[in-house]
């Protein structure tokens, strides 16, 4: 299981939607979230929950569904 802070999480799931729409996103976050990710940083605070997962997966495809 990955477990990770809330405001991990946040950048996460900003830096996720930031590189599936093609926006900017900071590499310094990316950089983070691949170290907070990784198998040797896995208990960290909080859990990453199939919830949060699938709430994510919804929102990124309702902004790629949405007109610019």
């Amino acid at each position: 299981m990955v477990v990770i802070t809330d405001e991990q999480a946040r950048v996460v799931n900003r830096l996720l939607t930031a590189i599936l729409l093609n926006e900017i996103y900071r590499v310094s976050d990316l950089e983070d979230a691949i170290i907070w990710l990784s198998p040797e940083n896995r208990q960290i605070l909080c859990p990453f929950d199939s919830l949060w997962s699938r709430n994510l997966a919804e929102e990124i495809v309702r902004l790629l569904r949405t007109p610019n």
